[in-house]
């Protein structure tokens, strides 16, 4: 922030000498920053905000100075100070430059990012319909900004159940890609990917299925067929495989996924069970309850000793877990299984105002008994 203030800022606003102690509480808020502490960097985002404020109150270095402070709040999960911050900031920005500047574009950019970092699509989305428009106008239909934000906003939609609104977005942006880069190039798999997600959202697996298809040529060819990123591939043309019942051929998939998380990863990894979780959902729909039991029962050890016993995927492993109990008659099992569940999301909404609680809760994996899942052998 402090390079933007000495160009654009200065230059626009006619202003001199941002000020010495300005100067030096901003670049040391940075440099910590930098260093990973948050928390060292709010206190002098705050004093250079106080010295910002002496400026006027409509004056672009108390802007930068918000969006600085704005920056440590989120980084510490103080999210409704950020989004105050960010939004004050955004005003001053608006007000001095005018609606389509390049920083101002790129203020809404970033407030943008800051809800869908928080899981806020329905609020990212106006914003960025908004700088999409001014960058068209500035930029042009195919600059990389542009395609960025096309991209962005079709994950929005898409995040926010607007199919309809969200498959134009996406195949705009994998024609340009192509356009751009040609048929087999990395990025172009990813966008081949974006697209198939909503089809498959719709329920259109035959329509993902190819999509699906190319994006996984696309990266065995470019990264090798043992590649992590080849791994996550086959999950999803596999899944789409099983919701169509090619079980043969999901099969195939999967195992390929977990030999290649298994050597690249090791068992304990995050991945790897997310891979086995895959399989077990092939196991449930092809009626072989038994072995879905007892993967999904692995898995959640798993991701227990990787996230510890409180992290939300578990819960979700055992909303799952709990269904194929339920299909063998297992009720009460099943009815203990969901009950924990529920706990663990419960122990997360709390943590989630106090992050440094749950990180205290979570760091030793001897702090609390050892969960042993009922029905566990």
């Amino acid at each position: 922030m402090a390079d933007w203030l000495s160009g654009t800022f200065r230059k626009v606003a006619g202003l001199s000498d941002p000020g010495p102690i300005f100067t030096q509480k901003t670049n040391a808020g940075n440099a910590a920053l930098k260093r990973g502490r948050p928390d060292e960097a709010e206190p002098l985002f705050k004093d250079a905000l106080k010295e910002a404020e002496k400026f006027g109150e409509q004056d672009l270095r108390k802007a930068a100075a918000m969006t600085n402070l704005a920056m440590a709040y989120r980084e510490q999960n103080k999210h409704s100070e950020a989004e105050s911050l960010y939004r004050q900031s955004f005003a001053i920005q608006e007000k001095a430059l005018g609606p389509e500047h390049p920083e101002v574009v790129a203020g809404l950019a970033k407030l943008a990012d800051f809800f869908r970092v928080r899981n806020l699509p329905a609020k990212a989305e106006p914003l960025l319909r908004r700088v999409l428009a001014a960058q068209e106008k500035a930029l042009g239909p195919e600059h990389a900004d542009v395609l960025a934000t096309v991209t962005a906003l079709g994950e929005v939609c898409r995040e926010t159940g607007k199919y309809d609104k969200a498959l134009p977005l996406l195949q705009r942006a994998l024609d340009v890609q192509v356009k751009l880069l040609g048929e087999d190039h990395l990025s172009v798999a990813m966008a081949l990917d974006k697209l198939a997600m909503v089809y498959q959202a719709l329920g259109r697996y035959v329509d993902a299925e190819p999509f699906y298809f190319h994006a996984l040529t696309i990266r065995e060819e470019k990264l090798g067929r043992d590649d992590p990123y080849v791994g996550h591939g086959l999950e999803k043309l596999a899944d789409v495989y099983r919701e169509q019942g090619k079980y043969d051929e999901a099969e195939k998939l999967y195992l390929r996924a977990i030999k290649i998380w298994q050597d690249t990863l090791g068992q304990e990894h995050p991945d790897y069970a997310g891979s086995l979780e895959h399989f077990a959902g092939l196991k449930y729909a092809q009626g072989k309850f038994d072995e879905a039991e007892n993967i999904y029962r692995k898995v959640l050890a798993i991701l227990e000793t990787a996230h510890g016993k409180h992290h939300p995927s578990r819960a979700d492993t055992m909303d799952q877990y709990a269904m194929v109990l339920r299909t063998q008659k297992k009720d009460e099992l099943a009815q203990r299984v969901e009950e924990r569940a529920k706990e663990i999301r419960d122990e997360c909404a709390k943590m989630a105002a106090d992050p440094a609680a749950y990180a205290e809760k979570n760091k030793d994996p001897l702090k609390d008994f050892k969960f042993n899942l009922p029905g566990a052998k």
